[in-house]
């Protein structure tokens, strides 16, 4: 007769077998967890049960304790409510197996599995919004079992359907319809309020015009979850029921859903604001050509004309010394203020300064062309990235020239340094602050070069206390 079954094939077994089966040692120590109880309850092999599994620890150290009778325990807290029992294997293990109910709880961890996967794809694809907030509503209304779902989004007082399904009907809630906020206990009212999942069992007596539409439309009950993104409540996502209360743990269902409903509107906000960058940036490099142009044309290039019919007068009176002079002086001094606006020009499309000696030279010829004391400090001597550099520059003169025209400043104070990876501008002024980031171009384009160089912008002026201009530029390789 053959001997025992040998250990590798009884894991083997243990494996294969759809029923949810563990084993903890004394140290309430996972030794052994197949596949349907790791899905189950979280648990596998190495991990441990310690206090915060108030479900399951207590009843293990109870048994390691001495108890030796099997012991019912209801894992609550789990990835979902399932029940099973604890027995001694002998003096050194406990096992325990999950109900029968833990296969149904698995396939519909499954389904739930499925459907996020199925929304994350439209995530990553970068669809628009709509339709993640349609197929946000349709994943958790069937997933639930639900006869309707909603995305909502809040807009000041009030709450607007931006996302419908519904099972076989169309009662109620279509795209489009906005509900008020105020003097309602429905659950758009809820999580606005408090930022928390929340769910009504039964909308018979709840207050509000919201609750009143789910009731005219047939539906008993709803379970709903916030959208949290960019730190604010955004909006929530509804699921409600026709025939009765949603499971108990329909509301830590719709987590995930909610999550990725937050990245998709984190995603396409900073999209909206990359597309915006490059609008200004193309807008800012359109009005620096005809800048250019502007100056080119009535400046320099009026000069060299009017240099040009003095030379040619000038070849004309050679006889006349006395206004040949004359004509050669003033040709000097209109090629002296030609050469001055076009290097003027040169300066503010790329400062031969900086190119040639750096940013600390630079600065101070910034400074020095100042007509408010500038201090500059904690500029490295050593050269930096070219495009760093620029933007370092740039930054600065903006900022000088910001405080000279608004601040009624009396002086400015540059400081700079070079942390692990990362430089680090500040200009102060000591004007009157109230300074709007918003309300010119000037701040836009420089936040728009910053951030094209992976940094930041910051601006910080209250009314009274000056004013401050920050940037964090990461270090080039």
């Amino acid at each position: 007769m053959p001997g025992p079954l040998p250990p590798t094939a009884l894991r083997g077994l243990l494996d294969a077998t759809p029923a949810a089966v563990g084993c903890f040692d004394a140290a309430l120590r996972t030794v052994y967890a197949n596949t349907a109880f790791t899905m189950a309850t979280g648990l596998q092999a190495g991990s441990v049960v310690d206090d915060d599994q108030r479900d399951l620890a207590p009843a293990l150290k109870e048994m390691v304790a001495g108890s030796s009778a099997p012991r019912r325990v209801r894992l609550g807290r789990a990835r979902m409510p399932v029940s099973g029992t604890l027995f001694r294997l002998d003096d050194a293990y406990i096992g325990m197996v999950l109900d029968a109910g833990a296969h149904e709880a698995l396939a519909a961890l499954a389904d739930e599995q499925s459907a996020l996967r199925r929304v994350a794809v439209l995530v990553a694809a970068g669809s628009e919004p709509e339709e993640i907030f349609t197929a946000v509503a349709e994943e958790v209304g069937r997933l639930l079992g639900g006869k309707s779902a909603a995305t909502i989004r809040y807009d000041g007082d009030l709450a607007w359907t931006v996302g419908r399904w519904s099972e076989g009907e169309t009662r109620g809630f279509a795209v489009g319809t906005a509900v008020p906020l105020a003097d309602s206990e429905g659950l758009t009212a809820i999580v606005a309020r408090t930022g928390e999942p929340a769910r009504i069992d039964d909308y018979a007596g709840v207050k509000g015009h919201a609750a009143e539409l789910m009731r005219q439309n047939g539906y008993r009950s709803a379970v709903a979850a916030p959208v949290v993104a960019g730190g604010r409540t955004w909006g929530l996502v509804l699921v409600a029921s026709s025939t009765g209360s949603l499971g108990q743990d329909a509301e830590r269902r719709l987590a995930g859903f909610t999550e990725l409903l937050a990245l998709a509107l984190e995603s396409a906000e900073t999209r909206t604001q990359l597309n915006a960058s490059r609008v200004r940036i193309l807008e800012a490099g359109i009005a620096e050509r005809r800048r250019l142009e502007r100056n080119l044309h009535d400046g320099a290039q009026q000069r060299l004309v009017a240099l040009a019919v003095q030379l040619r007068v000038l070849q004309k009176r050679v006889e006349d010394p006395e206004l040949a002079r004359t004509l050669l002086s003033a040709a000097s001094e209109e090629l002296e203020q030609a050469l001055g606006e076009l290097r003027e020009l040169a300066r503010g499309l790329h400062p031969a300064v900086l190119a040639d000696r750096g940013l600390a030279p630079a600065l101070e010829t910034l400074a020095s062309r100042s007509p408010l004391p500038v201090i500059v400090e904690g500029v490295p001597q050593e050269r930096l990235a070219m495009a760093l550099e620029a933007a370092v520059y740039f930054v600065v003169a903006e900022s000088l020239t910001n405080t000279v025209k608004h601040a009624e400043a009396t002086e400015v104070h540059v400081q700079m340094a070079c942390t692990s990876g990362e430089v680090i501008v500040e200009i102060a002024d000591n004007g009157h602050g109230g300074a709007d980031p918003a309300g010119g171009s000037g701040l836009r384009g420089l936040a728009d070069r910053v951030e094209a160089l992976g940094g930041r912008l910051a601006v910080e002026s209250s009314p009274g206390s000056g004013s401050v201009v920050r940037a964090q530029l990461p270090l080039s390789e």
